[in-house]
């Protein structure tokens, strides 16, 4: 697949994203003097216009901050919340509750809990973008928000990837007028590059409402035109997000210690998927000490482990856990392969449902002074609740799909819970170098940012760690890269029921990672998915920093 020319290390700062339209706006800060979160909020806010089915201003955002050579780090986090009047018994399960969403979760009748109004819980990428910048930015908002706006208001060419996502959820965006009037125009998706340019799609008014951010911050979001806009449309379509629930909504702003996993330190929110990211990074380290070989077999294993834990041990609640600390610790890993080596290792539990994925943009930037960022946002599914807001242009998430829909459980719904996010932005040091890394991709994101973070620790350079096969595992089910067949048969052996899968431009099997990584005395060079060639890293001067084959 043809690559951009590499045009070496980066020292004056870099973007990587899955999109260069969207990377590029990052680097134009950069140029500016603008700092790495500058260049991530910028990137953030226009990812979400060139591909409003993963991620925007109607869904949420977690970013880790990390100033050049601090102990700690910084997690901005504005994670979908449950309204207030929502709860536990909201979403009557279906005739034979058969499973269904991202997570599993056991179908609820005409899955309301997927798509429509009462999947919409609410938003917040703009809180944490902005609280972000108003932290830790040094150009003014209005520029930072100004080649997203320029996006919406001249708009774009679809490129192929946006296209077979609109192909693929286009029976479900059909069902909203507003959403096909936008993705259906004539009742057709947009179209892709072929014999000629992809169709233009153009949003002004979502364009109107970035330019409102701009002006009046988040409060012009939450408080203004478009908070009362999206909470009168859902709330006439039958949602249950009101106006107090956009109004009161305030990113979570903490100083973070490092989890340590061997001889690394990583940074990153652990109310998300980074809890389960070091769980199995720890198992495997513990299953290296003992001798055990950390080949297919162990990921399979440590994966399926983190997965069962994370189900039955994480819980929605945004406040410091015990059970946090105690998955992601060593002590807990060495438990575990303790177990395993007296042969008394946990049932593993049958995978419930499909491991869907192929939702979320993640990006990573650093500045010419050090600083680091890594920021995942998400809409969650697929073009989220399907509904586009008309007036604000806002593509509605449906964080409701976070929660389990039965009363008692774990991750039940609650009002103002924020759901059990997947999500997993990480910077790590050590040794002798740092990475940030991220992931899209569902459930999925977990097991690729474990694997690549372990080969960059073993000395892969990080797009090799990108480029390298991998596996997904849950349950008893393994999903295994092609390029590792040989593997299969040792991995059923262990019991395991194993999928061989060829991954490919539109098949999510596992996840669509990007970041960017230096080693002690050299620069900072990218790893993304080429696999999904848009991904791109850009260095501060506007340069496409990719490797080619």
């Amino acid at each position: 697949m043809p690559g951009v020319a590499d045009r070496g290390a980066a020292s004056g700062g870099m973007v990587t994203a899955p999109d260069p339209r969207a990377a590029h706006a990052g680097a134009l800060m950069l140029r500016a003097g603008g700092s790495a979160v500058d260049a991530a909020v910028a990137t953030a806010f226009a990812i979400g216009v060139v591909e409003p089915f993963m991620s925007g201003i109607g869904g949420g955002a977690w970013l880790v901050v990390r100033e050049p050579g601090a102990r700690t780090a910084t997690t901005v986090c504005g994670p979908i919340r449950a309204p207030g009047l929502a709860r536990a018994d909201m979403f009557p399960l279906a005739a034979g509750a058969d499973t269904a969403g991202l997570y599993g979760w056991p179908a609820v009748r005409g899955e309301a809990n997927i798509a429509g109004p009462l999947s919409v819980g609410t938003p917040g990428a703009v809180a944490a973008l902005c609280r972000a910048h108003a932290r830790f930015g040094r150009l003014p908002l209005a520029e930072v928000l100004a080649p997203a706006i320029e996006l919406a208001e001249e708009g774009h060419e679809t490129n192929w990837f946006a296209s077979s996502a609109i192909c693929a959820e286009a029976r479900a965006l059909r069902a909203y007028p507003d959403s096909a009037a936008l993705f259906l125009p004539g009742g057709l998706p947009l179209r892709g590059p072929s014999q000629g340019p992809g169709d233009r799609l153009v949003q002004p008014r979502l364009a109107a409402t970035l330019r409102d951010i701009a002006e009046g911050g988040p409060e012009a979001f939450y408080r203004g035109r478009a908070g009362r806009a999206i909470a009168a449309f859902t709330g006439a379509a039958g949602g249950a997000l009101r106006e107090e629930d956009l109004a009161g909504y305030e990113a979570a702003e903490a100083e973070i210690e490092p989890v340590a996993v061997g001889p690394l330190r990583m940074y990153g929110p652990l109310a998300t998927g980074v809890v389960s990211v070091a769980e199995a990074l720890q198992i495997v380290e513990a299953a290296g000490r003992a001798g055990l070989d950390r080949g297919p077999r162990l990921w399979a294993r440590a994966l399926s482990r983190a997965f069962d834990d994370r189900l039955r041990e994480v819980g929605t609640g945004e406040e410091e856990d015990p059970a946090w600390a105690r998955l992601a610790g060593a002590e807990h890993a060495e438990e575990v392969v303790a177990e395993w080596t007296a042969g008394r290792g946990t049932a593993r539990r049958p995978l419930a449902g499909p491991a869907r994925a192929g939702c979320t943009s993640h990006l990573s930037a650093v500045d010419g002074r050090g600083m680091t960022v890594s920021l995942t946002q998400t809409v969650l599914d697929l073009f989220g609740s399907r509904m586009v807001e008309p007036e604000t242009g806002v593509v509605l998430n449906d964080g409701m799909m976070y929660f389990d829909p039965r009363p008692g459980r774990m991750t039940s719904i609650a009002p103002g819970a924020a759901g059990l996010s997947a999500v997993s932005p990480v910077i790590v040091t050590g040794p002798g170098g740092e990475a940030v890394l991220g992931a899209s991709g569902g459930r999925r994101i977990i097991s690729t940012v474990a694997q690549i973070i372990a080969r960059w620790r073993d000395g892969a350079t990080l797009q090799d760690a990108v480029d390298a096969p991998r596996l997904h595992a849950e349950g008893t089910r393994v999903w295994l890269d092609r390029r590792e067949e040989r593997a299969a048969a040792d991995l059923a052996a262990a019991g395991h029921d194993v999928h061989v899968v060829t991954e490919e431009p539109t098949t999510w099997h596992f996840a669509r990672p990007n970041g960017l990584a230096r080693r002690d005395g050299t620069g900072w060079t990218p790893g993304v998915d080429r696999m999904k060639p848009h991904g791109v890293g850009v260095c501060h001067d506007g340069t496409a920093s990719l490797p080619t084959d």
